[in-house]
């Protein structure tokens, strides 16, 4: 009777280490299948780019109106934004990334006079802000930018906390 109670637990045991081995299995699959979806290769080079459209939304009158400028965000279409506003009152210009794993949004804000400049970082879970304060309307040009090239590239690029 002993014999056969050990044999029913190293069962159960080698039954539930089966288990937890395809369930990690599953999930290292989906994140790499993931991962293959949202890049791709770009010809003649072996740099990596995510395929992701990102939302440009500038936020003024301290957050009482927003306004989409555009659904699918470009250097051209970024870089003029960024200067027709008036940077002496306050805006925030934000890059949202709803494409795969959830929310992501890159902001920089503030203003010239009052307030500062600043840029931040949200997900679903999350909102850190830049280590270093910025000074320019170009360094903030500069952080959106470096964003629409790729998250890889903006995390690289700059350190958030």
């Amino acid at each position: 009777m002993k014999r056969m109670n050990t044999y029913i637990i190293l069962g159960v045991l080698a039954l539930i280490g089966i288990i937890i081995l395809i369930i990690w299995n599953t999930k290292q699959k989906s994140s790499t299948l993931e991962i293959a979806e949202n890049r791709t290769e770009l010809p003649n080079s072996e740099i990596r780019q995510e395929k992701r459209d990102l939302k440009l939304v500038v936020t003024y009158d301290y957050g009482e109106n927003t306004k989409t400028i555009s659904e699918k965000a470009t250097a051209e279409i970024i870089k003029s934004t960024m200067k027709s506003i008036n940077w002496n009152e306050f805006h925030i210009v934000q890059l949202e990334d709803e494409n795969g794993n959830g929310y992501k949004a890159l902001d920089v804000g503030g203003s010239l006079r009052d307030d500062g400049l600043a840029s931040g970082f949200v997900t679903d879970d999350d909102h850190i802000l830049m280590a270093k304060p910025l000074e320019t309307v170009d360094q903030m040009t500069e952080i959106l930018l470096t964003f629409l090239k790729g998250e890889n590239v903006w995390r690289n690029k700059y350190e958030y906390k």
